[in-house]
């Protein structure tokens, strides 16, 4: 059981971080949601006043018709009645239409409405203007945040095509601190700056693909896969995984390369140690090997810290070391290595550091993985050379 929840995070692992900075910003969204649902019936709910009744729904309109017309009925005061009629906006047709629903169930009621009709129409011009006034500042109030609604919304879609397309901006955690534009060119090792955009990371791994391993030049067994993958300080979410598949496509396993242990404090994070792993969809085990700064490495204290997770190996660039499973053989190699300049130890943490991983299946399993079975001499070389790291 325990280690099918191992293999389920590590092949969950990349699919989480990838996805993690849009659900980063759906979180503020809906953060944002509820600081407003919370601010408009709690903080500051809006209040209704100076209503008029003209602004009365039908049916609240039709019991102030027959309020009215049974105070003219009592007191006989024209005037009165004409101002109600007016401010309610009450048009002959609203007091006929009571009329005519009320004249054989309540005939009394008939009378009274008879008589306010009377009145109604001599006044019908005033009414219809104030009804007429009321409508147009309702839809002045609802043009107005609508308007609102609109702005925002242009605003909003302009400001991130502009962040998207032409200023890679993340948010929360994953906000790098703007620097200088990474020197790219073609030549290894040229790459230096710590690159923190999006643009400058996907520029540093098109520098770093031209430097693979040629194994067929080398007369060399190709890899069923070979990936580079490439650590650059500012990349606080560096936690690459690649898919290692047959040459008929069928699933062997995960590998990948991802950040171990940082040290020092603040931003952007100082990685004095990363990990390499091999993930066999045959084997119960995760492979793991931790890639140490110098400093780390010569840290006992350290060393011991991150023994649980891997077998430790000193950094160095051509550096070359293995992982095993059952069925899989993965050849690490250091293909780019700077340290950092700072406060720190010397040596301590990493500036860019990217590794090749090349994976084969072992000798013997081509029958299971579709895949052409590999000698260990012939794809890594001596032994004795990988025993040295």
């Amino acid at each position: 059981m325990g280690s099918l929840i191992a293999q389920y995070k590590i092949m969950m692992k990349p699919v989480l971080s990838s996805l993690a900075p849009a659900l980063f910003r759906l979180g503020l969204v809906l953060l944002g949601i509820i600081i407003g649902l919370a601010w408009a019936y709690q903080g500051a709910p809006v209040k209704f006043y100076d209503a008029e009744p003209v602004h009365l729904a039908d049916g609240y309109k039709d019991q102030w018709i027959k309020m009215t017309a049974a105070e003219f009925e009592r007191d006989q005061d024209s005037e009165e009645a004409k101002r109600k009629i007016i401010e309610a906006g009450v048009s002959p047709e609203m007091i006929q239409d009571l009329i005519d629903k009320n004249r054989t169930t309540e005939p009394e009621l008939t009378r009274q409405l008879q008589a306010l009709l009377s009145v109604a129409e001599p006044n019908k011009s005033e009414a219809a203007k104030k009804a007429e006034k009321i409508e147009h500042s309702t839809l002045g109030s609802i043009t107005g945040p609508l308007i609102c609604l609109l702005g925002t919304t242009v605003l909003g879609i302009v400001l991130a095509l502009f962040m998207t397309f032409y200023w890679a901006i993340p948010v929360g955690k994953w906000a790098k601190g703007k620097s200088a534009p990474a020197a790219i060119t073609g030549a290894p090792g040229s790459l230096t700056g710590g690159a923190t955009t999006h643009a400058e990371r996907v520029a540093a791994q098109r520098v770093i693909a031209g430097q693979r391993t040629d194994f067929a030049a080398e007369g060399e067994m190709p890899p069923v896969g070979q990936y580079m993958s490439s650590y650059m300080l500012g990349d606080d979410l560096y936690d690459d995984s690649f898919s290692i598949e047959s040459a008929s496509d069928e699933f062997l396993g995960e590998c990948g390369s991802g950040i171990s242990e940082t040290i020092g404090v603040g931003d952007p994070k100082k990685v004095t140690a990363t990990e390499v792993w091999l993930f066999d969809k045959t084997d119960i085990r995760t492979v793991t090997k931790v890639l140490m700064s110098e400093h780390a490495y010569n840290d006992q204290a350290l060393r011991t810290k991150l023994a649980p997770k891997g077998e430790a190996v000193l950094a160095e660039p051509g550096m070359i070391t293995t992982l095993e499973t059952q069925q899989l053989r993965v050849r690490v190699r250091v293909v780019d290595l700077q340290y950092g300049q700072g406060a720190l130890p010397t040596n301590s943490f990493f500036e860019r550091l990217s590794v090749e991983l090349a994976a084969w299946p072992k000798e013997g399993a081509e029958g299971d993985l579709g895949g052409p079975s590999l000698n260990s001499s012939t794809a890594f070389g001596d032994t004795s050379e990988l025993l040295n790291y």
